[in-house]
């Protein structure tokens, strides 16, 4: 069967491999310049930054070369300069933790190459009634209780010191994706009826879909009460991929009548969302207690101002969590206004290129799945830097790629190889 051409063809695969080099030298470069501001003349660390990257991308390229040659080329390369990027700010502000996400990268492109070897027999496909294993799944995560010595800790997470080892919350967000695709791909007459009971569906049919209904309203509220940004993405994914599965715009309205509604009754629900909202409408009031995350973020991307202050040179060390949730402002305070731009567009290509992937296929489960995970990683990013610039109450929240943790870099490979796979499954 003849292969498909067009832009997905615009980069060859030893181009591929070409910009994943590139990205490891521009994380050695990186961490040269690091060094070099603290008068540090030190060539091993740079060496392990270009080994790290370079592997890690590597492996994941030779995997889709073996188990799906014919995915677009487009993905890796702009994941790869997202990588380099976040290495070299979590290397800026702690060795060790540089170190630990050196070793979360090698594992999750191990992972996702696997991913890749066990797929590559069956392919994507999908058996009736598998959403409620994936229901069953999510909501056991959602009512694990919290743990952890910080009031913050909302997901359930093994630590090893100060380090988050695991964190089950990325876990909820990809088996919600795959949950949304297969219920809409498996009952999309379902939804396009709007839930009434049609002769082409009849009822019992029909009841089959309620009961999964309303465990997923579960796990949502459940979401919502533990992490309202979390929620703002899974509710505004359903949708959108539900609009994209029926066509109905009645769910993109009914989306938007949610997220109004929770922002109104959300206070009401969780205590911790109410002191977020009023410290969101003045952080200066409270710059050494609660609103230090969001009042030191401004701060810094205030000092970055258009070319930042130079790697190794600015105090992001200052901002909380400047490793994890505010990454993008200890970006923007040492690379500027210029850094901070060529970051969000590399997330914005992987979304396009996510959502050409699904536009172009032909099954809709592949479209659903594709679109799900691109509007996930774009809603992360989107959310994370609305909480860091003050658009949005304290929901600044991790993105792959740029922020330290091993649950966040697994899930961060493991949507390049789904997006991968379909897009090999969709050409050939």
């Amino acid at each position: 069967m003849m292969r498909a051409s067009g832009p997905a063809r615009a980069m060859s695969r030893p181009a591929e491999l070409v910009f994943v080099c590139g990205s490891g030298g521009l994380a050695a470069f990186g961490v040269l310049l690091v060094n070099l501001a603290r008068e540090q003349v030190r060539a091993t660390p740079a060496l392990a930054a270009f080994l790290v990257l370079a592997v890690a991308f590597g492996l994941l390229l030779v995997a889709l070369r073996a188990w799906a040659p014919d995915a677009t080329p487009l993905l890796i390369p702009i994941a790869s300069i997202l990588a380099a990027v976040g290495f070299v700010t979590i290397y800026r502000l702690d060795e060790d933790l540089a170190s630990l996400h050196g070793w979360w990268l090698l594992l999750s492109a191990a992972m996702a190459a696997f991913w890749l070897y066990a797929v590559s027999e069956k392919g994507l496909g999908h058996r009736g009634g598998r959403w409620w294993l994936l229901l069953a799944l999510a909501a056991g995560l959602v009512v694990i209780p919290s743990s952890g010595s910080d009031s913050s800790t909302i997901w359930l997470a093994w630590n090893s010191g100060r380090a988050v080892v695991l964190n089950p919350g990325e876990i909820v967000k990809l088996v919600t994706v795959a949950l949304f695709a297969t219920l809409l791909s498996e009952r999309q007459a379902f939804f396009s009826a709007g839930g009434r009971y049609t002769a082409p569906l009849g009822p019992a049919r029909a009841t089959k879909v309620w009961p999964s209904l309303l465990l997923l309203g579960f796990v949502l509220v459940g979401v919502a009460i533990r992490d309202s940004g979390t929620f703002m993405i899974v509710v505004g994914m359903f949708c959108v991929m539900a609009y994209m599965a029926t066509n109905r715009t009645a769910y993109l309205v009914g989306g938007l009548g949610a997220g109004v509604l929770w922002l109104v009754a959300g206070p009401w629900l969780s205590a911790g969302l109410e002191n977020r909202i009023t410290v969101w409408t003045d952080p200066w009031t409270h710059p050494e207690g609660p609103g230090s995350r969001l009042a030191e973020g401004l701060f810094g991307l205030a000092a970055g101002s258009l070319s930042g202050t130079g790697l190794g040179l600015g105090d992001p060390d200052l901002i909380p969590e400047s490793t994890t949730s505010l990454a993008f402002a200890a970006v923007g305070e040492e690379l500027g206004l210029a850094g901070t731009v060529v970051v969000l567009a590399a997330y914005a290509l992987i979304v396009v290129t996510g959502f050409g992937i699904a536009l172009r296929a032909r099954e809709v489960f592949h479209k659903l799945l594709a679109s799900g995970l691109s509007l996930l990683l774009g809603g992360q990013a989107a959310v994370s830097v609305a909480g860091v610039v003050g658009l949005l109450p304290g929901t600044a929240m991790p993105i792959p790629f740029l922020s330290y943790g091993l649950s966040l870099t697994m899930a961060g490979f493991l949507m390049l190889a789904v997006l991968a796979r379909v897009s090999h499954e969709e050409r050939v």
